[in-house]
């Protein structure tokens, strides 16, 4: 998948810059044998200043990325259960404008919580649902987590020892976070 926003179906985020995944990461040539022989003749690679967009530096290797859903967390591979009874949108990267970008960070990933209420997500003018609106109370919540929790176990990704771990661990930080309210 191109890595713009558009295709992605990476949503528009209150205070969360898109930056299109345009990180710079060359195709070195470390010699004209190494891709079949795996030996350097030229070590290190050469390459020039400025790194950015250098034609000196060779070509620019593409990158790819998963399509995301509403809530901008990737559809592609497993979804853990915190992806599939999500409470924030979680990322892979984290991606810097510049002066900043290409720092080596970019693999950092993201924590970007939803709002906790309608209201909140409202005032922002968030896209995604809030918790609140998701859920309505912590026991919904806690419902749904544990079902995704043991769907992993059914589909045989996840043991039954390291679900029950799992669970309980998400439910106490769940719980100690307040992000429901008490009605």
């Amino acid at each position: 998948m191109k890595p713009d926003q558009a295709s992605t179906g990476f949503p528009r985020i209150p205070g969360v810059t898109y930056t299109g995944f345009k990180t710079t990461r060359y195709l070195f040539n470390y010699g004209p044998n190494f891709y079949k022989t795996g030996i350097p003749t030229i070590n290190p690679p050469l390459f020039a200043p400025p790194y950015q967009d250098n034609p000196a530096n060779g070509p620019i290797y593409p990158s790819f990325v998963p399509k995301t859903d509403a809530d901008g967390n990737d559809i592609a591979g497993i979804r853990l259960p915190e992806v599939q009874v999500p409470l924030a949108t979680y990322t892979g990267w984290a991606l810097r404008a510049a002066p900043h970008n290409d720092d080596g960070c970019e693999a950092a990933g993201q924590y970007i919580p939803f709002p906790k209420t309608k209201v909140d997500r409202i005032e922002s003018a968030d896209p995604r649902l809030s918790i609140e609106e998701r859920y309505g109370n912590f026991e919904t919540y806690a419902a749904r987590f544990e079902q995704a929790v043991n769907d992993l176990v059914r589909r045989g990704i996840l043991l039954p020892f390291d679900a029950e771990r799992m669970l309980k661990k998400n439910l106490e930080d769940v719980r100690k976070r307040n992000l429901f309210s008490k009605k």
